[in-house]
C-alpha cells in the first residue's frame, strides 16, 4: 500500500488545526473519515504518527518528520516518505533501551548487547537507567525493561513478562553470628534490613528498612561484607550462598514470585530492528 498524498495533506491539516475534530470542520469531511484516512496513512507507513490522546494529538517522532516533509516541495515530499517507510525495515540508525540500573551490570543482559551488536553492527544502542516506566513513544524509547510491581506509562503498550523470580532474606554468616540470629520474621526489627524499592513492600510494614537502594548489587556486597539483612532476589543472591559468603535467613518463608517485563510500544508499527532485538530478549531470558 502507497501512502497517500490527500492522505497527507489531511495529516498535516490535523497537526495545523491541532486535531482530528478541527481539522475535519476546517475541511468539511466527518471525523470518522479524518480518522480512518489517518490510520490508512500509518499502515502505508508502517508507523504511528498520532499519539491520539482524549482532548488532543501529539506526535511522534515520525510524525514531526512526516510534518516537516509536508511542507516541502513534492519531489522531496516522495522521497522522504518512501526513506520514512522504508526506515522499518533498515537495520542501521538508533536504538533506545531504558533499563534499571540493577540489570544494567548484570552478565545476561551484557550478553544479548554483545550479540547484538556483533550480529548488527550499524546499529546504534543507547541504554538509559530509567527504575520506572518512561512514555516510549513521547520520549523516543524503543523498549523497556522493568519489574512488574511498576505501572506502566501507558496500559496499551504491549507487556510481555521475560522471567519470573522470588526474593529471599540473606545475610553472612559473620553477621549472624555477631547479631543473632532470625527465627521469626518479628526478629527482623533487631536488624538492619537491606532492599530496594521494587521489593520493600513485600516485607512487613512494621519493618525499619536501613538501606534501600535501587542497585542490588550494593545491597549484594553490603549483606556479603556483614552490613545487615538484604531482601534480594534469588537469582541474585545464588552464587553467594553456593560459595558460603551467604546464607538463607527465614528459608521457611515463601515470598510472592515476580516478574521481569519487557515493554514496547505496538506490535503493529514495529521496525525490524527492534523486533530482532526482542527475539533475543526471549530467547535468552527463557
Amino acid at each position: 500500500m502507497k501512502a497517500s498524498l490527500d492522505d497527507i495533506y489531511l495529516f498535516s491539516q490535523t497537526v495545523l488545526h491541532e486535531g482530528i475534530s478541527a481539522a475535519a470542520y476546517a475541511n468539511g469531511l466527518q471525523r470518522s473519515k479524518v480518522s480512518r484516512r489517518l490510520r490508512m496513512l500509518e499502515e502505508a507507513l508502517g508507523t504511528e504518527l498520532l499519539i491520539r490522546t482524549t482532548r488532543n494529538i501529539e506526535l511522534t517522532a515520525q510524525g514531526k518528520e512526516l510534518f516537516e516533509l509536508a511542507r516541502q516541495p513534492l519531489e522531496q515530499i516522495l522521497e522522504g516518505v518512501g526513506a520514512l517507510s522504508g526506515d522499518l525495515e533498515e537495520l542501521s540508525g538508533k536504538l533506545r533501551i531504558a533499563i534499571p540500573s540493577a540489570l544494567m551490570s548484570t552478565s545476561l543482559f551484557n550478553n544479548i548487547l554483545t550479540e547484538y551488536m556483533d550480529a548488527y553492527p550499524e546499529i546504534n544502542i543507547e541504554v538509559e537507567n530509567h527504575q520506572e516506566g518512561v512514555d516510549l513513544k513521547r520520549q523516543s524509547f524503543d523498549i523497556q525493561v522493568l519489574p512488574s510491581v511498576v505501572k506502566v506509562a501507558d496500559d496499551s503498550y504491549v507487556q510481555f513478562s521475560i522471567l519470573s523470580y522470588r526474593c529471599h532474606l540473606v545475610a553472612s554468616p559473620a553477621y549472624l553470628e555477631k547479631y543473632g540470629a532470625v527465627s521469626s520474621p518479628l526478629d527482623l526489627k533487631k536488624h538492619r534490613v537491606l532492599t530496594n524499592r521494587y521489593n520493600a513492600d513485600l516485607l512487613a510494614p512494621h519493618l525499619d528498612i536501613s538501606l534501600k537502594s535501587d542497585d542490588l548489587y550494593i545491597l549484594l556486597n553490603m549483606a556479603i561484607a556483614g552490613t545487615g539483612i538484604a531482601f534480594l532476589p534469588k537469582v541474585n543472591s545464588k552464587l553467594a550462598i553456593e560459595q558460603g559468603s551467604l546464607v538463607e535467613v527465614l528459608p521457611g518463608i515463601a515470598y510472592p514470585e515476580q516478574h521481569l517485563t519487557l515493554i514496547y510500544p505496538s506490535s503493529s508499527y514495529l521496525p525490524r530492528k527492534v523486533k530482532l532485538l526482542i527475539d533475543i530478549f526471549r530467547e535468552k531470558y527463557q
